[in-house]
């Protein structure tokens, strides 16, 4: 009969020798379809929350695929491990914290040392009543005005790269880097010279007053 309908293994109602929903040439419901596949879940045992997907993978939960023939498919597996963040190569030495690139950056934060020995300190309560203390690295210790230098002193008298203290087989030394108003140590402008530093000697530079303080 022309008008009489027929109904295909996948539950569709069709008339003629073909379903024409499922695509196919025969009628054993192995349909031939675009399948589209959704994960949802935030992990492992979890399929309460959607999954950010990064890169076409996933994190868990469970995954369902549905074909055009009318049939869906769901399983559950773990999927694969979600993406780490942050720099996995960095090594954090003493005291320095791992930091997030995507913060905004503090222009006095120093640079991690890469594991410079401490050798010394120079101290000033030129700047705070309180004080204020520096510490001092084995190699160069560049002391000015710009934020870059190794010890950063706020004084309008402090050229952008004022001196040197270099630390170097055990001996202390400071040279004045052509400053505007010179370096003094125990109230003798040092010049160009290099001057070699004892436990407790006094540094000025600019307005600046510092007191100067071995490790050793």
């Amino acid at each position: 009969m022309q008008g009489e309908f027929k109904q295909c293994p996948n539950g569709h109602y069709y008339q003629g020798d073909h379903c024409p929903y499922c695509k196919s040439s025969n009628q054993s419901g192995n349909a031939t379809s675009l399948k589209t596949e959704v994960f949802v879940g935030g992990g492992s045992g979890d399929t309460s929350a959607p999954t950010q997907v990064d890169g076409g993978g996933y994190t868990g939960g469970t995954k369902t695929t549905i074909g055009e023939g009318g049939t869906t498919t769901t399983t559950t597996g773990t999927g694969a491990p979600s993406k780490p963040t942050g720099n996995p190569n960095r090594t954090v030495f003493g005291d320095d914290e791992p930091t997030d690139p995507s913060a905004p950056q503090d222009p006095n934060k120093k640079s991690p040392r890469f594991g410079r020995k401490l050798v010394g300190w120079l101290v000033t309560y030129s700047q705070d009543e309180l004080g204020v203390d520096y510490k001092l690295y084995e190699g160069r210790n560049i002391i000015g005005r710009d934020i870059d230098c190794s010890i950063t002193i706020n004084d309008g008298r402090v050229s952008g790269k004022h001196a040197v203290l270099l630390f170097r087989a055990n001996k202390y030394s400071i040279t004045d880097s052509q400053s505007s108003h010179g370096t003094f140590v125990n109230g003798e402008d040092i010049e160009l010279d290099p001057r070699y530093l004892q436990d407790g000697d006094e540094i000025r530079v600019g307005s600046t007053i510092l007191k100067f303080r071995s490790s050793l």
